[in-house]
């Protein structure tokens, strides 16, 4: 979808006043910061409406406020660098989902319930009481919000919730976190040698690598204890029984990608590769929990 110079002039004016007055804006507050007709502006707003990049409310406290699909919009076309979310609200009213411009935690520190100010734009016909809501970052959800709606203000149109659950993935390269030792297993070594490498190593799984050192397999304390299940020779190449399909991440991707790619194949660890391609270490569901919660061994 393409605007025109003025249709961005306007919507990204409607977009700026919706964040400072966090309320429904008048087609003449608009006018007046960009120094039009106001007439003009209006009609302006009712074509970007049409697009469905802007909705509107009639009434004393109506106006009109952009939807998520001009923050989309103005996000993708980098004009405006703002900051937004998604808000997801499921109730006994039903479903519905609007944008989250700002969230604001009170109680972080206190003994009792962490609140959350959620600012937002949208319909409110599903914001009720004991609603649950959740709160998502876009583009992907390395933030995310979850808890009850405990009461709605209409001007400007915010939400307090009891959190019930707050989660944020850092947006950190790999490369940052990783261990750089790598134990890899050569390809010819018997699985009764690979175990040994595991066990004296304290590690769960290595890669399995040929004479130049390239990555052919991969072998866990799991997949031996198969063989050893199964009566397979222990004294067989390690590289005959190892898994042909590595999973890898660079250490360029960051924690989030680490995640999603671990949630999408149920994997619990990733060979991580180098700049050139070549590995360099691994990466475990583990290592990513740690340091998300600034757990230390």
């Amino acid at each position: 979808m393409r605007l025109t110079g003025v249709q961005r002039e306007v919507l990204e004016a409607l977009l700026r006043l919706y964040e400072e007055k966090g309320r429904m804006v008048k087609s003449k507050e608009v006018a007046a910061v960009l120094g039009k007709d106001e007439g003009t502006v209006r009609n302006i707003i009712l074509g970007l409406k049409s697009l469905g990049l802007v909705t509107s409310r009639t009434g004393p406290n109506g106006g009109y406020a952009p939807t998520l699909k001009a923050y989309e919009f103005a996000q993708r076309g980098g004009a405006l660098g703002l900051g937004y979310g998604r808000v997801i609200v499921k109730g006994p009213r039903g479903s519905a989902e609007l944008v989250a411009v700002s969230v604001e935690l009170i109680g972080l520190f206190s003994p009792g319930s962490v609140k959350a100010v959620i600012t937002v734009a949208g319909s409110t016909d599903k914001l009720v009481e004991g609603a649950k809501v959740r709160v998502e970052s876009t583009p992907y959800p390395n933030i995310v919000l979850e808890g009850i709606i405990a009461k709605v203000n209409e001007m400007p149109l915010q939400i307090l919730a009891e959190i019930t659950r707050l989660s944020i993935i850092p947006n950190v390269t790999i490369g940052r976190i990783v261990k750089r030792k790598l134990i890899t297993i050569p390809a010819d070594s018997s699985i009764k040698e690979a175990a040994r490498i595991l066990y004296v190593n304290g590690i769960r799984g290595a890669p399995v690598v040929d004479d130049g050192g390239g990555v052919v397999g991969f072998i866990t304390t799991t997949d031996i204890a198969k063989l050893v299940a199964e009566g397979v020779d222990m004294d067989e190449s390690v590289g005959r029984y190892s898994r042909k399909n590595v999973f890898s991440i660079s250490v360029n991707d960051t924690v989030m990608d680490a995640i999603k790619l671990m949630e999408a194949y149920d994997i619990g660890r990733l060979l991580v590769l180098g700049s050139r391609g070549e590995p360099v270490g691994i990466i475990t569901r583990t290592d990513l929990l740690r340091y998300i919660t600034g757990l230390k061994r």
